[in-house]
């Protein structure tokens, strides 16, 4: 058997001329982040903890729809949200653990019976990179609507 390549993926962020504002770079696409207030952002943007969040949501919403395709399931919409607690304390460099102490996903699905969007979340918890990532770090709960 043969390995397959891995992929790799790469980002890079660096400070704007706005204290607390960074821009990210990746494949030649550009966005902005901010840093929040109490780290004296403008928090106009997002911060890097919701982009996580959001990465998390966006790729669990292409996992299931890339999985809906291969098995003939009818997805006609998917809402995912993704929340996390966390300590904000860490990182405004007080004794805290700054980590996520939990991750909660919501999934809403039009389409897809019971046992479908099962299935869907199966694929989810098997194939998200972002997903298999933190589930082995913190405890992530999903929750089907």
């Amino acid at each position: 058997m043969t390995q397959a390549s891995l992929a790799t993926s790469s980002s890079s962020s660096r400070l704007s001329n706005e204290p607390g504002r960074a821009l990210i770079a990746t494949r030649g696409q550009h966005l902005v982040t901010d840093s929040p207030p109490p780290l004296g952002g403008p928090n106009e943007a997002p911060n890097p903890v919701e982009l996580l969040l959001a990465s998390l949501a966006a790729c669990a919403t292409f996992v299931c729809e890339r999985a809906a395709r291969e098995a003939g399931i009818p997805l006609a919409a998917i809402n995912v949200t993704a929340a996390g607690d966390f300590d904000p304390r860490g990182v405004c460099g007080e004794p805290f653990d700054p980590r996520f102490q939990s991750i909660r996903i919501r999934f809403e699905m039009t389409g897809p019976d019971a046992t479908q969007a099962g299935a869907l979340l199966d694929a989810f918890r098997s194939r998200c990179p972002i997903y298999t990532t933190l589930a082995r770090a913190v405890p992530v709960e999903l929750t089907l609507a």
